[in-house]
């Protein structure tokens, strides 16, 4: 599957990702953090993982994808521990077949009821 995003070019598109420091609402799911959109996933246990914090008081169903610039899909994003206040979701950096994908921009996108976020994170090497 690709994500198709018409009438978007790259420069737009990681103009338009969501801000470092920025609240996204979808209804009753607030994604309140992206930390380490930046990083390594070398295993040495420092920024290895893409972490999205998400306040989801209805504990509805939310799950994502990630998708390299082609559109292409790279994985899904993954359920983390959370408190009971704030889900998490996570990527490791790694494709569908559990390599560590190359280095590079990345687009995420965080589906809640019919509803999507979009950003952008990087892998670096």
């Amino acid at each position: 599957m690709k994500l198709i995003l018409p009438g978007l070019t790259l420069a737009l598109l990681l103009t338009l990702t969501f801000p470092a420091q920025a609240t996204m609402t979808l209804g009753s799911l607030t994604i309140t953090k992206v930390a380490c959109r930046i990083f390594t996933p070398n295993g040495d246990h420092f920024n290895d993982k893409a972490r999205f914090e998400l306040d989801n008081p209805e504990q509805l169903p939310v799950g994502g994808t990630v998708y390299d610039l082609s559109g292409a899909r790279v994985a899904s994003l993954q359920p983390g521990t959370g408190t009971a206040a704030v889900d998490v979701l996570l990527w490791d950096g790694k494709n569908g077949d559990g390599q560590v994908v190359a280095g590079g921009i990345y687009i995420y996108d965080i589906d809640f009821q019919g509803k999507h976020a979009t950003g952008t994170v990087v892998v670096a090497k």
